[in-house]
């Protein structure tokens, strides 16, 4: 494999592991999309989570929140996507926002959870100037779902000239064809495109560098 992942320069993207879009009974659930390929990216994650953690490469997580009450989608003349479900998704302090019970004791104390209430981890949130902070020059992506918010990130981070691996066994969507769309897309312009064994096949140790000693060196 020829290229090499330098965990002193590289950040892991988790996005929008919530019930609304991994868990039957989430918005998503509610609205008729086929739950298995969203579900199984759940323990792919988990693995690229501890895996990048051992090589001390940081992860950045984020939760996709919508208000009830929002001005700006009620006037648009278009129907936005949040009113073509069957309710709102991921309203503050709703079980559909929080992160699904498979993952969230990854979600420590120390961890960067980042909101966002757009399709994008880099419109309106601090993603970028904490990307800054790390030096982060790679980006691992992850999460759900490839044909909104994974690829909008994707296409954001690229526009900004970060280099990008996805993982394509820990990425999942509302629609077969629309997945293997995206993934075709990406691995054409924008990014590498693997699996998670191929990410730990990539990264290159760097040695006394841990996940606990990166985070006391913050």
């Amino acid at each position: 494999m020829s290229l090499v992942i330098d965990p002193r320069e590289t950040v892991l993207l988790v996005i929008d592991m919530q019930n609304a879009f991994c868990h039957p009974e989430g918005t998503l659930g509610m609205a008729g999309v086929p739950m298995e390929p969203l579900r199984a990216t759940i323990p792919r994650v988990r693995r690229l989570v501890e895996l990048c953690r051992a090589h001390g490469i940081p992860d950045i997580w984020t939760r996709q929140i919508h208000y009830e009450r929002d001005r700006a989608r009620e006037a648009h003349k278009v129907v936005p996507h949040t009113l073509r479900r069957p309710r709102i998704a991921c309203q503050p302090g709703t079980w559909d926002a929080q992160i699904v019970d498979e993952l969230r004791d990854l979600v420590r104390p120390e961890t960067e959870v980042l909101e966002k209430h757009k399709f994008s981890a880099f419109y309106g949130t601090r993603l970028e100037p904490l990307l800054g902070v790390y030096g982060a020059r790679l980006l691992v992506a992850c999460g759900t779902t490839t044909n909104l918010c994974i690829d909008t990130t994707i296409r954001d981070a690229y526009m900004r000239d970060y280099d990008v691996v996805v993982a394509k066994d820990a990425v999942a969507g509302v629609d077969a064809e629309w997945h293997t769309a995206a993934l075709d897309v990406w691995a054409r312009y924008m990014a590498e495109v693997l699996t998670v064994d191929e990410i730990a096949q990539c990264i290159q140790p760097v040695p006394g560098r841990s996940a606990e000693g990166f985070a006391q060196s913050r």
